[in-house]
């Protein structure tokens, strides 16, 4: 529910893992989340339930935020649902929640105190103000101001969301058309039409074109008509708006016309700077865009450099150069993998190969091949069975890709009796076509043939028997 993750999806992923889900169950949970939602938001989208109290009589909802910030309003009527005042006024500053755009904040204030509007609703054509605070017993004129940032940002937003519209039309095609909207002081979020991912040239294209729009600073026209003359003239309805016979009509030079009651700048260069933060599939054939513009444009801009400094850093390479640096990495990364995987059992080899030893009077003696990948994974092997080890001698063989290869392992306690693995490593070097050496408890040799492992072992056999029964 929270981030709309499909069942089905779910179900399949479980059905991978051998899990099952109790699909009775979830429907139960949904069905509870549904009514805590809808109750939730009763007291706003359903004001017949809300017990309302008459303050003046006349039209109320007069919207006057277009060309204002601040009115002295009249009360209508009010209610208390959920710890918030509910309030209905005869015109109102405070834009209401329509078209994706989200409803205005701000304060209003009265002789007992001042009010916090966290949001502004609409109920058919009415606007219902949702506040905290406490309303006085006498008051029915009070003053209303509109939170001058939060109403500037939604602004960039909204125009901003026109020009990328008609950017997403001009890089992608014709049939891209509106599948959602919201406008978000901090992000804009826009759901379009479209059959496959947007690519980074694309996204770039689409920055490209709405930034040379805020950068010839055009005037945002907005003007009144009919709604025939208005679809007549080329103006595009925008997706979730309600047209009635007259319309506003939202151009930007020849670039863009659009029907929309939205706010909007003065001019496009008030908007400041716009850039796509996110590309994602929304459903099939709708894919959703966010982007961010002015202040929050720019602090998305210095994180993504700060974020390429660090990686400049870390991988010791200009930006330029990083994309081959990170390709050789993951190149890298899947060689590694690749000879991991030819470890058989890793995690049970070396207890495997410990079952494998004989015993040679006081003494244990190991002379076999196994497949390892390199010299590195045969002295690993190596250095767990020295520590497995109470008394005795190991020879371990491998082939490489190209050349044989050995890992030589004699216990402390041979050691001292004058039995080196250095010393036998030689001798297992020599037999291969090679050579070896090393530490007294551990060495390693290599041969030039793999094909003389075989012979080496059944020397070295007879050898170390030899060796261990002196």
């Amino acid at each position: 529910d929270t981030y709309g993750f499909p069942l089905d999806l779910t179900q399949l992923l479980a059905r991978e893992r051998e899990l099952t889900v109790d699909e009775a169950r979830f429907n139960e949970l949904m069905t509870e989340q549904k009514k805590k939602a809808k109750e939730a938001g009763k007291f706003i989208d359903d004001s017949n339930e809300v017990d309302w109290v008459d303050i003046t009589l006349g039209s109320d909802s007069e919207f006057v935020g277009y060309s204002t910030h601040q009115t002295e309003s009249r009360i209508r009527k009010h209610a208390n649902v959920q710890d918030k005042l509910l309030l209905v006024l005869d015109k109102t500053p405070f834009y209401a929640e329509s078209g994706g755009q989200v409803g205005d904040v701000g304060v209003i204030k009265g002789s007992s105190g001042e009010l916090k509007v966290l949001d502004v609703r609409k109920d058919n054509e009415m606007f219902v103000h949702i506040c905290d605070g406490v309303l006085g017993e006498m008051e029915e004129t009070l003053e209303c101001i509109v939170d001058t940032q939060h109403r500037r940002s939604v602004k960039n937003n909204h125009t901003a969301t026109h020009l990328m519209h008609k950017a997403l039309k001009k890089v992608l095609g014709d049939h891209v058309n509106q599948a959602g909207s919201l406008v978000h002081p901090e992000y804009l979020r826009f759901d379009l039409t479209h059959f496959e991912k947007i690519s980074n040239e694309e996204i770039i294209a689409i920055e490209r074109m709405v930034n040379e729009q805020i950068l010839f600073n055009t005037e945002v026209d907005v003007t009144i008509q009919g709604f025939d003359d208005a679809k007549k003239s080329g103006a595009e309805a925008l997706f979730g708006e309600k047209y009635g016979e007259e319309v506003r009509v939202v151009k930007v030079g020849d670039y863009s016309l659009e029907l929309c009651g939205g706010t909007h700048v003065d001019r496009t260069g008030d908007i400041g700077s716009f850039k796509i933060t996110e590309e994602s599939s929304l459903s099939s054939g709708v894919r959703r865009i966010v982007a961010v513009t002015g202040k929050q444009a720019i602090e998305q801009m210095q994180a993504d450099s700060g974020v390429l400094n660090e990686l400049q850093s870390l991988l010791n390479t200009s930006p330029s150069g990083m994309v081959e640096r990170i390709e050789s990495l993951f190149k890298d990364k899947k060689e590694l993998e690749k000879k991991l995987k030819k470890r058989p059992e890793n995690e049970n080899l070396d207890s495997k190969i410990m079952d494998k030893f004989e015993t040679v009077g006081k003494h244990k003696m190991l002379v076999m091949k196994t497949q390892v990948s390199s010299m590195d994974d045969l002295k690993i092997l190596g250095d767990t069975v020295f520590n497995r080890l109470p008394s005795g001698v190991a020879i371990i063989f491998a082939e490489g890709e190209e050349k044989p290869m050995a890992v030589v392992v004699v216990s402390k306690n041979l050691n001292e009796e004058g039995v080196l693995a250095g010393e036998i490593a030689k001798t297992v070097g020599g037999l291969m076509g090679g050579g070896g050496g090393g530490k007294p408890h551990l060495a390693t040799a290599g041969g030039k043939d793999n094909s003389a492992i075989d012979d080496a072992i059944s020397s070295m056999k007879k050898l170390i028997n030899e060796t261990l029964n002196r």
